[in-house]
């Protein structure tokens, strides 16, 4: 295995050979995915570390990754001795990648920054620009990613055939949704639409796939959408898109991957290109023949997330079992420990796992389980779940969800290890507090979930304290389990995202608190934002009904620091867990509840 070190100066030698002074290697791919397929972690191999979201600079003498709070233990861990340096995004006087190319750019004469267009969004490319064109620099467009060549070992795509989701699930038929984005089209004033990203197109063609992504059911695939045709690019066609699945397309034209830039080459008349979602190479493409584009949020992304009420029931029905087996675990979890058995991280991961492939239409899990104890819990994304012990005393956050039945999951809950320290108490019932604050709030439709971010971090803050990550982002149905266009951020982290609420959107709500030696506090629900009748409302109001049903635990809560509509809000929804969970329960778990919650 080559050692990072030498992958580094690899790429710089490629990097100087195009008369570039730095050279990007973005987490991001053709497809601007979150979660990569194996073939794709161009930045996990040339630096070592595995977070999903973080981006390389190699320059002439010195490398740099740049990563959010969310990564600044777990990159500390895995850069050590690689010789790039911590960029700590969030932390005072830390400049992002952008500030810190112009400033490169203004003192270094004839700068020439470097990167692949077809893997960086057309949104970023052009920050890019402008701030390298402000220090009198340029910007030099490689396509074909230096890293490909020196990744000798690299893994192969898959192509295994897709999978259909059934209407009961999808709600609506592929040709019922092509249908809907052709009348967008029109509205919009556009001929064509082109999609790049997997979530949009699976949920599109109500196709799914078991292999290309880890964790997430999409497949590798281009898409354009033309008023009178649908052209979909992928990997041997007739392998993965057999002709049982075809009748079921429409009118949806199968191409091979490597035949999009052809496919691009083709299309006549205006093009509607979604800035965040659609890669800058892309965009050059059509360019350079002479396409019109239009610059709008792609409908699919907005559609996609509205989830209809199939797809709603599907959500409901997923979550619903998925705390059914977080809940098991979570049990499991306290008889062990009373009866002074050691339990390790490693050992819950494999319980709650295999709770979940219990529940009936398990597909797989939406990401990689996260199970911290102790000083681990500090590490935001933890991904370790070692045979470090669960020791009396510590807290132990437990992160984690599946595909089940057409919907996805994702929940948090931080449980005590035996008895909790009193400062453990005072911590997780603050963020306690900030996520009830959100949960209960009602909201006019079409605000920012800037809103709601400000009020799950309110009792933090008032402490002085606060968490480096957002509040919430949107649930996939049965696809990515980090969905857009909106988020509960504030607009400095996710400026782009500023998309209103709306009903019949999932989200998460997460607030959390971490410190290295303390640990972690992160307790989190996803929520159906649905219709609140509210009389005299003079507009459309939204209500969050919950759809993860695991209990909080009451053995960190301090209740003394609960004011009095807190403790009402907190009382119902231990009893709709009651309700929900005791069906799904055997009689030993059903009294362990009981008493847990009394």
């Amino acid at each position: 295995m080559i050692p990072v070190r030498e992958r580094v100066a690899r790429i710089r030698a490629k990097m100087v050979a195009e008369g570039a002074h730095d050279y990007l290697v973005l987490s991001s791919d053709e497809h601007l995915s979150e979660y990569l397929p194996r073939w794709r972690m161009r930045r996990a191999w040339a630096s070592g570390f595995t977070g999903s979201a973080g981006d390389l600079r190699v320059g002439h003498d010195d490398a740099r990754l740049y990563a959010d709070g969310r990564y600044h233990l777990q990159a500390e861990t895995e850069l050590a001795d690689s010789s790039i340096a911590l960029a700590k995004l969030g932390q005072p006087g830390t400049k992002t990648l952008s500030q810190d190319i112009e400033e490169r750019a203004r003192s270094i004469p004839n700068y020439v920054l470097a990167f692949d267009p077809f893997t960086v969004p057309l949104s970023a490319a052009e920050a890019l620009k402008e701030a390298v064109q402000r220090a009198h620099g340029s910007v030099l467009e490689i396509p074909g990613h230096l890293v490909d060549p020196l990744w000798t070992d690299r893994p192969t795509p898959q192509a295994s055939p897709l999978l259909p989701v059934p209407l009961a699930w999808s709600g609506q038929s592929t040709s019922e949704k092509l249908a809907l984005l052709r009348g967008d089209l029109t509205r919009s004033g556009a001929h064509a639409l082109v999609a790049v990203k997997l979530d949009q197109i699976a949920w599109l063609l109500n196709l799914r796939s078991q292999s290309d992504v880890p964790f997430n059911p999409v497949f590798e695939s281009f898409l354009i959408l033309e008023p009178t045709a649908c052209h979909l690019f992928v990997r041997d066609p007739w392998t993965r898109v057999p002709a049982s699945l075809r009748s079921d397309l429409g009118d949806v034209q199968i191409h091979d991957y490597d035949d999009f830039a052809r496919g691009l080459s083709r299309i006549q008349g205006p093009v509607l290109i979604d800035p965040t979602g659609v890669t800058a190479g892309v965009v050059s493409t059509l360019e350079q023949q002479g396409t019109k584009i239009l610059r709008a949020l792609s409908p699919i992304e907005i559609r996609k997330a509205v989830k209809n009420s199939a797809e709603q029931e599907a959500m409901r029905r997923a979550n619903l079992r998925a705390s059914v087996a977080k809940t098991k675990a979570l049990l499991w979890l306290r008889r062990e420990h009373a009866a002074g058995t050691l339990v390790t991280e490693r050992r819950f991961r494999e319980v709650i796992e295999a709770a979940y492939r219990e529940q009936p239409e398990f597909f797989d899990l939406s990401f990689d389980t996260i199970a911290a104890t102790g000083p681990h819990g500090a590490i935001i994304h933890y991904g370790g779940a070692d045979e470090t012990p669960l020791e009396e005393g510590h807290l132990f956050l437990i992160d984690s969800g599946a595909h089940i039945g057409g919907g996805t999951t994702d929940d948090t809950r931080t449980v005590a290890v035996g008895r909790a320290s009193a400062e453990a108490r005072r911590i997780f019932t603050l963020v306690l507090k900030g996520h009830i604050n959100a949960a209960r709030q009602i909201i006019p439709e079409g605000i920012p979930g800037t809103a709601l971010d400000a009020l799950a971090r309110a009792p933090l803050w008032n402490a002085g304290l606060n968490y480096d990550h957002g509040t919430g982002h949107g649930v996939g149905a049965f696809l990515n389990v980090h969905e857009g266009p909106f988020s509960l951020s504030d607009r400095e982290r996710k400026p782009h995202l500023g998309q209103p609420l709306r009903e019949g959107i999932v989200s998460s709500i997460e607030p959390g608190y971490y410190r290295p030696g303390f640990g972690g506090v992160r307790l989190e629900n996803l929520y159906l934002y649905v219709k609140a009748d509210l009389a005299g409302a003079t507009r459309p109001f939204l209500r969050l009904e919950p759809l993860s049903f695991i209990p909080f635990d009451p053995e960190l809560t301090e209740e003394s620091l609960l004011d009095p509509p807190e403790k009402a809000w907190l009382a119902q929804y231990h009893q709709q867990c009651l309700d929900k969970l005791r069906p799904h329960l055997k009689e030993t778990e059903r009294y362990e509840l009981q008493a847990l919650l009394r």
